[in-house]
């Protein structure tokens, strides 16, 4: 499957790319094990969204998606730092439309999300129809590439 060049890749994107749920993982890495009340849920989730967009900010670059796209690789290149390896566009078998089908989960009747491989390591990209045009609006990281980021946030 051809891959636009990066330019073209990163302004396909119609939002900030979504990698998954933080929070948990994080409180899980500080020892945290107590029930949280539902105001300090609130007050995490929030802070936790910050540490994510600034996570996909990071990662988000046209260079870092291209080569997420082709080869699976995420990466934050400015940094030199590779958290792990997914799936890839690239390597999608659209020959059997049959079992490509079986990996579309519709979200909304304008998004779905296409499953990269067959097990939980393979990832996923999420797409939605912007005007007359499918543009990528998400991605899904396994969750060994997220514990991976995750590992990197500060302890305290």
């Amino acid at each position: 499957m051809p891959l636009p060049d990066p330019a073209i890749a990163y302004a396909c994107l119609s939002a900030p790319a979504q990698f998954g749920f933080l929070t948990d993982d994080y409180l899980d890495r500080l020892g945290q094990k107590r029930q949280l009340r539902p105001i300090e849920r609130i007050a995490i989730n929030a802070f936790g969204a910050t540490i994510a967009d600034d996570l996909a900010a990071k990662l988000m670059t046209s260079e870092n998606l291209s080569v997420l796209l082709k080869s699976g690789a995420v990466r934050n290149a400015t940094e030199d730092i590779t958290f792990g390896t997914m799936s890839s566009v690239a390597e999608l078998d659209i020959s059997s439309i049959f079992a490509l089908a079986g990996r579309i989960t519709f979200v909304k009747p304008v998004e779905f999300a296409l499953r990269l491989g067959g097990g939980q390591e393979a990832g996923s990209i999420s797409m939605h129809l912007e005007g007359t045009t499918w543009k990528l609006s998400g991605i899904g990281l396994p969750p060994k590439i997220l514990t991976n980021i995750v590992d990197r946030l500060p302890a305290r």
